[in-house]
């Protein structure tokens, strides 16, 4: 029996995100892709839970790795394993507040381009990857970017909350990502009690585009065809 399994997309991401995974894992998982814009977190919540099957393994990239965490908080019964991905359980500082700010009034007058050039310059570290996010990014749209960073200023995030999971859990880090620190990871990890933290190399970011096959190659050891230890 195929392991049902959710993927939760990041920023302005959506299937795209996840293409190699979802090729590459279907043969043990049946996967369903998750893109959330609705523009708070009890939105976006809830559109998950409705869509989502009763009993899953979990994982998410960036903004979706928050959203794993407010799944826990809202349904844990429902969810057997937990990945995060290039995310952090801190809040935002108020000079990242601040920014998410400017950057949803810029999109608002028409920006909305610029931003997405200077995201993809940050995000991805994999210059190869860098016109396919991009493409992503303008798909997804300016509405939705809008949508997402109001429900992400309306975010509390409470590290210490993840003491009270205990789920098998994989935590990512990719070594050249300029969002979230290495710091930022291993905080994730060791408040969870026995997870695994895995640093993929030579990426930024958008891991799952960058280093497609490493990641793909972790999640399948994390849904349990291979140990955990």
């Amino acid at each position: 029996m195929k392991v049902p399994l959710l993927l939760l997309s990041g920023l302005l991401s959506n299937e795209i995100l996840w293409e190699h995974q979802i090729r590459h894992l279907s043969d043990i998982a049946s996967i369903l892709v998750i893109s959330s814009s609705e523009d708070t977190p009890a939105k976006m919540v809830d559109a998950i839970l409705q869509k989502a099957p009763p009993k899953f393994a979990l994982a998410g990239h960036s903004m979706g790795g928050w959203l794993c965490l407010e799944l826990l908080k809202a349904d844990p019964s429902r969810i057997d394993k937990l990945c995060l991905l290039n995310t952090t359980a801190r809040p935002d500082t108020e000079e990242k507040k601040a920014l998410r700010q400017k950057m949803i009034s810029d999109a608002k007058e028409g920006l909305f381009s610029e931003i997405v050039d200077k995201m993809v310059d940050h995000f991805v570290f994999n210059q190869t990857v860098k016109p396919a996010v991009k493409k992503m990014f303008l798909q997804v749209g300016q509405e939705a970017f809008i949508r997402q960073q109001e429900s992400m200023l309306a975010r509390d995030l409470d590290p210490s909350s993840l003491s009270k999971v205990h789920l098998p859990t994989l935590v990512i880090h990719a070594a050249e990502d300029k969002n979230f620190s290495l710091e930022e990871h291993k905080e994730l990890a060791s408040l969870i009690k026995g997870a695994k933290l895995t640093i993929i190399e030579g990426s930024g970011h958008m891991s799952p585009m960058e280093k497609p096959e490493e990641i793909t190659s972790s999640l399948r050891s994390w849904l349990g065809y291979r140990s955990m230890e």
